[in-house]
């Protein structure tokens, strides 16, 4: 808000037989419709520093209008490849672009689960990892011209120093999926170090 960006909390319901991550996909989708662009963070999920414009983001990570989203790298474990042994994307932070791809992306992305497009995709409506497996095992691949997908790094936008062990610190973007109860803490000293 102190750039002038609109900020959504949003909460809505979570569709029948599916995990409540999915509402992540829906949301950024009918948020597009109203945005040039969407940067979701989840619950647990912070900027450290709020003073960084997300323009200079933007231009650090090379976003261009041919980008459609950008996400960052999971850390480099078994547990977090596809079916092609490549490491997941993490869903915990979405940089989405407003373009015609970019929502034939997330329609793809939304119904993956309903099998029209992809088998077997509705597994991931209850298994874990949910929506990131069905974007890393399905939906990257049918989108996969060099510019439509920024894959960040997960020191960069993945993680937090709690977990520094995995390569992941969150160096510009944190997220707390390896310790949840040091958010409060985070968010704290990233909004006193301006005051």
């Amino acid at each position: 808000m102190i750039h002038g960006y609109d900020y959504r909390l949003v909460q809505i319901p979570r569709a029948v037989g599916r995990s409540g991550t999915w509402t992540k996909v829906t949301a950024i989708k009918e948020a597009l419709k109203l945005y040039e662009y969407v940067v979701f963070l989840d619950a647990d999920s912070m900027m450290p520093y709020p003073n960084l414009p997300m323009e200079w983001l933007f231009n650090y990570w090379d976003i261009t209008p041919e980008t459609l989203v950008a996400m960052a790298l999971d850390p480099d474990a078994p547990h977090n490849r596809d079916w092609n042994g490549r490491t997941f994307l993490n869903t915990g932070f979405i940089i989405a672009q407003q373009s015609s791809r970019t929502h034939e992306l997330f329609e793809a992305w939304e119904n993956c689960p309903n099998e029209t497009r992809y088998p077997n995709c509705g597994r991931w409506s209850g298994e874990w990892p949910h929506e990131q497996s069905a974007f890393g095992n399905y939906v990257r691949y049918d989108f996969n011209r060099s510019e439509d997908i920024r894959v960040l790094s997960c020191g960069e936008a993945n993680g937090c120093p709690e977990v520094a062990a995995t390569g992941c610190v969150g160096e510009l973007v944190r997220h707390y999926w390896g310790d949840k109860s040091s958010l409060p803490a985070g968010a704290g000293d990233a909004v006193l170090q301006y005051l």
